[in-house]
């Protein structure tokens, strides 16, 4: 490995520290991420999250030392879900279990929270071999689905669906989870961009996955879900933009439709094409009860931000607490 990732990780007697380990079907490689994180991290909890695993993933990380809970509905945002509402630490670092991402690079992420406290740490996954290792189509949609955040959310991160990051307690007990499967990183990211929550980015080393191990991504149907989900935080987080883009566009539509009427009208005083003034007109009244409804929700978005950030001053976050006693199955 890169000299540059040598370095050595401060003693870790605080905070406390939970690594989380969400896996499905990952039995060749687990173990081997459990070992090597829990020597690199030997004061941390090592929790893994079976989601659903049809292989002997369990029993391994089990065997390497683990704590095992068990998530039986498919979906990485599921297990972590799951995991977070479990987990009671300072800090809490989620990392793939495919041995793609080293423990050397994880120690960035707790070294800069030790340096300089943010809610949330992101590993920028740098490779040797970066065309070998990013496949060409996943490199290509994670430029689009960046430039429609920065676009939309006024963010742009550096790797949008790391899988390497570290929160804080402030952030993980605040922040809910609601999609379900490979969206989580970029619901993670755009929760934090909208509740104000401190973010750093730093580069860490990415590696191939474990020989014998399959990517769980498949290219278009998750991206027809991660574009889904833009949609729907854009709709959610920014009403007042997205109904009034559509708002703008039926208006748009109106004008079009409403332009030959006004003009025969002009030049003879009659309106001949009365279905297309009727449509037109129905069109720019849509358009308006479209560009009000953004309004009213925009407003009620703002109420719940300003009860959101009451509540947040009032966290005060417990220190030197223990995170080792988990449920062993905590959803069927």
């Amino acid at each position: 490995m890169v000299q540059k990732y040598a370095r050595i990780l401060p003693s870790m007697a605080s905070p406390s520290l939970t690594i989380l380990i969400p896996c499905l079907n990952e039995e060749v490689g687990v173990a081997s991420v459990v070992r090597e994180y829990a020597t690199a991290f030997p004061q941390a909890d090592i929790l893994v999250v079976d989601n659903g695993s049809e292989d002997g993933t369990a029993a391994a990380a089990r065997a390497a030392g683990a704590t095992l809970l068990t998530e039986r509905r498919r979906g990485k945002a599921r297990a972590v879900a799951t995991a977070l509402a479990a987990i009671d630490a300072d800090l809490v670092l989620m990392v793939d279990g495919d041995g793609s991402y080293p423990a050397e690079g994880a120690k960035f992420l707790v070294e800069e929270y030790l340096r300089e406290p943010a809610d949330m740490i992101t590993g920028i996954r740098s490779a040797q071999n970066a065309t070998r290792i990013f496949r060409p189509m996943h490199q290509w949609g994670m430029s689009i689905f960046a430039a429609v955040l920065n676009l939309v959310f006024r963010f742009k991160p550096l790797d949008l669906f790391s899988g390497l990051r570290l929160f804080s307690r402030r952030f993980y007990q605040h922040v809910p989870v609601l999609s379900r499967g490979f969206e989580l990183e970029i619901e993670l990211t755009i929760q934090a961009v909208d509740k104000s929550f401190s973010m750093t980015e730093i580069p860490v080393p990415f590696r191939s996955r474990t020989n014998g191990s399959e990517s769980k991504l498949r290219t278009m149907r998750d991206g027809l879900r991660i574009l889904r989900l833009l949609l729907v935080l854009f709709r959610d987080y920014r009403p007042l933009a997205f109904f009034g883009t559509i708002g703008g566009i039926i208006a748009a539509a109106g004008l079009a439709a409403g332009s030959a009427p006004i003009l025969e009208y002009l030049h003879t005083g009659l309106v001949n094409r009365l279905p297309l003034a009727v449509l037109a007109a129905s069109l720019m009244t849509l358009s308006i009860f479209v560009g009000l409804a953004g309004v009213l929700l925009e407003a009620n978005l703002r109420y719940h931000r300003e009860a959101y950030h009451i509540q947040i001053r009032k966290f005060r976050a417990p220190m030197h607490k223990s995170s080792r006693s988990y449920p062993r199955v905590l959803a069927s």
